[in-house]
């Protein structure tokens, strides 16, 4: 059964019609506008408070590299937020970026990387790899984890596919929350997932996938990575609620990893929603608690 803070959460969405926000083409672009107006991606004060932050810039967008205060990191861990390729990294992210950097004991990067309709895939994907690369040299030998959520879910796996078509260092795990791997949303399977999702709306996420995708088609595996190759991949690990209409390209995504042999673990959670792990809740207690355990290599 669901924890009563599980509950409560969905309960919020409901009340702030987080779903309604994202409901079709016209609504998600106002939506854009007025989270542009109103949302700082920088960290706040609490964070600088638990955690040693520098920022840096890569390509003319800002990074940022965090990690606990006064330890030497047991982890690396690359980080890419969520928001549909069209909303800037928020508060709750930072909040889950800090439990995990204790949590884990890691150092951690964040790229914060631009977003559609003003840029578009080519963009964002050349920005990450830009970053990656700056991560991955910082820590010389030690291995580097890739993790994201949602959209930045699908722009890590993207990334990953063309570190192992261009014979690049990839990571050590990829660690996927809920990732966006088809931005099509045109299976029946996520229809009939709609009306139990209390987040995300099928019309309003299609509208952010074009945006993003622009002049490319929105199959390429650029911009739905599902789609893509998958020879050659780290350990892909995926976690998704049942009440995620992201969860039948996720299972298909899965189902393809495993008939090929690749490396991978599939985290499906009865009753939980979009991006579950970063609720401060006893369900995303123990999601996090797998994912260290296979940062350690452990079952």
């Amino acid at each position: 059964m669901a924890s009563l803070k599980s509950r409560l959460f969905v309960l919020i969405l409901k009340l702030l019609d987080r779903k309604g926000d994202l409901k079709d083409g016209p609504t998600i672009r106002e939506t854009i506008k007025k989270r542009r107006a109103s949302v700082d991606y920088r960290p706040g004060p609490k964070i600088h408070q638990r955690l040693d932050v520098e920022e840096m810039e890569i390509g003319g967008f800002p990074t940022y590299v965090v990690s606990p205060k006064g330890k030497k990191p047991d982890h690396h861990v690359f980080y890419l937020h969520g928001g549909a390729y069209v909303f800037e990294i928020i508060p709750p992210h930072w909040s889950f970026i800090a439990d995990f950097a204790h949590q884990a004991n890691a150092t951690i990067m964040v790229p914060i990387y631009p977003l559609a309709p003003e840029h578009d895939m080519e963009a964002a994907l050349g920005y990450a790899e830009a970053a990656w690369k700056a991560f991955e040299a910082r820590a010389g030998d030690e291995p580097v984890h890739l993790m994201g959520d949602s959209a930045g879910g699908g722009l890590g796996l993207a990334l990953v596919q063309k570190l192992v078509a261009d014979g690049a260092r990839v990571p050590e795990n990829l660690f996927l929350i809920s990732p966006w791997l088809d931005v099509a949303l045109d299976r029946p399977e996520i229809d009939l997932l709609d009306a139990d999702d209390p987040w995300l709306s099928i019309g309003g996420l299609q509208e952010a996938g074009r945006m993003y995708a622009n002049k490319v088609p929105i199959s390429d595996p650029r911009v739905s990575p599902g789609l893509g190759p998958i020879e050659g991949l780290p350990p892909c690990h995926i976690f998704i609620g049942t009440r995620d209409i992201l969860m039948p390209d996720c299972k298909r995504f899965a189902d393809r990893l495993t008939e090929a042999g690749q490396a991978m673990s599939y985290h499906q959670e009865p009753g939980m929603f979009h991006c579950w792990p970063l609720v401060n809740m006893p369900e995303a207690q123990r999601a996090r608690a797998s994912i260290i355990r296979l940062m350690k290599g452990l079952p």
